[in-house]
């Protein structure tokens, strides 16, 4: 079993163009050996960015779509039709591979498929929240050698993130509630903060997804970059 990676996003600024250059030739060498499914949601630096993806990822193993709806769970959705794998990484641009032991994800992911886990969080695991380290946390876990098994019902994160290892038809099922259901107007459906946001709050993730195993890494495998302070979540 292999894991794809999804990715349905946008950059408009030059500053962000330039952190994409700089930090995605690693991060595709580190997941060489998987198929990427990239939208670039908007015409802004097409080429620019295409131009970046296809001289680092195999052709066999890339597919870039250009699809401009402004919907950003509906996409996603619609690129699970192409994809074959059974696990699905969500992984913005914005981030980087943070480890160098190029068989940790490998042996992560192996563990996720062995305790029947459903999502994992690949977010704040050594920052901000400190999810996988933090003492507060660690009695709601059940740990294994390289992450922690927790029941949906003591997830510490607040909701599903938007960047985490899904499996497919776990996905699948939440994006089908997800596209079917009325969103609060806090955020755009073209960002994926309103995917997030759907599901935040105290028990309504719970009560959207019942009784599931999720995990947490114990150590960080990607994590936000952003030099420059700019935070880009919206369209121009």
């Amino acid at each position: 079993m292999s894991v794809a990676i999804l990715q349905n996003f946008i950059v408009t600024k030059p500053e962000r163009l330039e952190i994409l250059g700089e930090t995605f030739p690693f991060f595709a060498q580190y997941f060489k050996d998987n198929n990427f499914y990239i939208n670039y949601n908007t015409d802004i630096n097409f080429n620019e960015v295409y131009s970046i993806y296809k001289n680092e990822i195999f052709p066999q193993n890339l597919n870039f779509y250009n699809n401009l709806t402004r919907d950003w769970g509906k996409i996603v959705q619609s690129m699970l039709l192409d994809i074959s794998e059974d696990y699905i990484l969500i992984v913005p641009e914005d981030f980087k591979v943070v480890t160098k032991d190029k068989f940790y994800f490998k042996n992560l992911f192996n563990e996720f498929i062995e305790y029947e886990c459903d999502y994992m969080l690949m977010h704040r695991i050594e920052d901000v929240k400190n999810y996988g380290t933090n003492p507060q946390y660690l009695p709601l876990y059940n740990s294994k050698e390289y992450l922690h098994v927790v029941n949906s019902s003591k997830y510490p994160g607040s909701c599903l993130s938007s960047v985490a290892l899904y499996k497919k038809d776990f996905l699948n099922e939440f994006l089908t509630i997800y596209n079917t259901s009325q969103k609060s107007s806090r955020f755009s459906l073209a960002l994926p903060n309103c995917y997030e946001w759907f599901s935040h709050g105290e028990g309504v993730l719970h009560s959207l997804v019942g009784n599931r195993k999720f995990a947490i890494p114990k150590k960080a495998v990607v994590q936000h970059y952003e030099p420059f302070g700019l935070k880009q979540r919206t369209v121009i």
